[in-house]
């Protein structure tokens, strides 16, 4: 069952918000699946590949798997399908061979691209309307109890 706005407004508790930033994180993930599908791409894959563009070099399989919150073994499979799909690349660390670094590949730019503006174009749409003052205090908000977990 979906969140519903109505039940949110009257249960502003603490308690409530659990809750809400499940459903919310849910309903968004849905979304972004269905704008992923035409590129072959789902949300898993997009949050590899976004971890992937925002950092100066190659991680290591072991800190991707962190950095997006994942198994390593789930990692592995989501990898499998961005390489099939020419996207991404493993390759060996020149310091330790049993050590894999993962890029993403040049030729695959305008792949990675499109669904990195898809997540962009979903935020946007879902932050329409509410005052940039609103949003500081909820990203302030968010990040004091991601510090606290």
């Amino acid at each position: 069952m979906a969140f519903s706005p109505s039940a949110a407004a009257a249960d502003t508790t603490p308690e409530s918000i659990p809750l809400a930033l499940h459903d919310v994180a849910r309903g968004w993930r849905n979304r972004l699946d269905e704008r992923l599908r035409p590129l072959g791409l789902s949300c898993a894959m997009w949050a590899v590949i976004r971890r992937l563009a925002a950092e100066p070099a190659a991680l290591t399989q072991r800190e991707l798997a962190e950095a997006v919150g994942i198994e390593g073994p789930t990692l592995v499979r989501l990898l499998d399908r961005l390489e099939q799909n020419g996207i991404a690349r493993r390759m060996a660390d020149p310091g330790d061979r049993r050590i894999k670094r993962v890029t993403l590949s040049e030729q695959s730019r305008p792949s990675w691209d499109a669904s990195l503006r898809a997540g962009l174009e979903l935020s946007a749409e879902l932050t329409r309307d509410i005052p940039a003052r609103d949003l500081e205090i909820t990203w302030k908000v968010l990040m004091t109890m991601l510090a606290r977990l």
